[in-house]
């Protein structure tokens, strides 16, 4: 079940890159696509009882922390508490909502939050935080925090800020928050479809590095155009651009280099759209954001959806759009009115 260091070359874009994704940072936090799958593989064998010995560390210092008040456990008391504990819960569809990891040096980290579905019908959300530690070249748990999300009126007493809105209105700083405004910016975000599947034929170490390949070649198509990535979201990621045609332009490049690979074929989706966005740090926050990440959401494997912001702005004698289509994107409000690129021919 852990995953070795030693991955060999597999995927399309084969040849780009090293473990650092070909950025040229050997030091500091990064996003590791390869903990990421360590994680997913940790929800499978939950969901199905299967045994996880391998997967934990046989330090003393292990700690595993759960949501019950009883549940803190360390050293040789984690493994059998958590076989036992993973037979009782049954069996249950877990669906992952969101997953994040990260790694510097020998010690990785990653936050899931999950949704599980029980025979009954029942449905429950639960979030982890998970600490990895590098032992004889595989990734090990050291620490785990398994909890169960509850309202803050529940345990505080009152209704605390959840969203940047909120905390602007609740700390009466909304000019302060607002300094950080970057203006203008055309946001593109990628997914691979149906990529659980294909990782599981392949096995987490060719896997691990077709991904690691993919984000270096989306990096070098996005540079190629005056982008750049702003992060990398499992096995797709976030880019900006100053202008909109430049996003559709290296949009275009990505899905005609993922349509002429063979090994293994993937199936990308791709969302562009044009707004405000306010920087953190090196991320960007704010509406914007929220809504690009929601039109890639909506698009189909191969397929490059533009909002009509975007399209509005683009040179309409570079690019050709598709039938246009209305649709409602999860937790933005009315409909939305996006437009497919055509990108398959290129035109003179």
């Amino acid at each position: 079940m852990s995953l070795s260091r030693t991955a060999h070359n597999a995927g399309y874009g084969r040849g780009h890159g090293a473990f650092d994704g070909g950025s040229g940072h050997t030091r500091g936090v990064k996003h590791s696509p390869e903990i990421e799958l360590i994680v997913r593989r940790v929800v499978g064998v939950r969901a199905t009882a299967e045994h996880m010995s391998s997967l934990w560390s046989t330090s003393e210092n292990l700690w595993l922390i759960g949501s019950d008040e009883h549940e803190w456990f360390h050293g040789r008391e984690v493994q059998p508490m958590v076989k036992a504990n993973v037979s009782a819960w049954g069996t249950h569809e877990s669906e992952i909502l969101r997953l994040h990891a990260f790694e510097e040096g020998n010690i990785g980290w990653a936050a899931l939050e999950e949704r599980r579905t029980y025979p009954t019908g029942r449905r429950s959300v639960f979030r982890w935080t998970i600490i990895f530690e590098l032992e004889a070249g595989s990734w090990k748990i050291v620490h785990s925090h398994f909890s169960s999300p509850v309202p803050n009126l529940e345990t505080a007493g009152v209704e605390l800020p959840r969203t940047l809105s909120d905390l602007v209105d609740s700390i009466g700083a909304r000019s302060e928050l607002t300094t950080g405004l970057e203006g203008t910016t055309t946001l593109m975000f990628t997914d691979i479809v149906d990529s659980t599947p294909l990782s599981i034929s392949l096995g987490e170490t060719a896997w691990f590095e077709v991904i690691k390949t993919h984000l270096e070649t989306l990096r070098r198509l996005v540079e190629a155009e005056g982008g750049s990535e702003v992060k990398t979201l499992g096995d797709g990621g976030m880019y900006a651009f100053e202008a909109g045609s430049s996003a559709l332009r290296a949009a275009a490049r990505i899905q005609r280099v993922a349509a002429d690979a063979v090994d293994p074929e993937l199936r990308i989706r791709i969302g562009v759209h044009t707004g405000d966005v306010m920087h953190a740090g090196d991320d960007y926050l704010g509406s914007t954001v929220a809504k690009a990440a929601r039109v890639a959401a909506a698009a189909a494997g191969g397929q490059i959806l533009v909002s009509s912001t975007t399209a509005g702005l683009s040179n309409s004698a570079e690019f050709e759009f598709g039938t246009p289509i209305t649709v409602e994107l999860q937790g933005l409000d009315g409909t939305h009115r996006l437009q497919p690129l055509i990108w398959s021919e290129r035109r003179t």
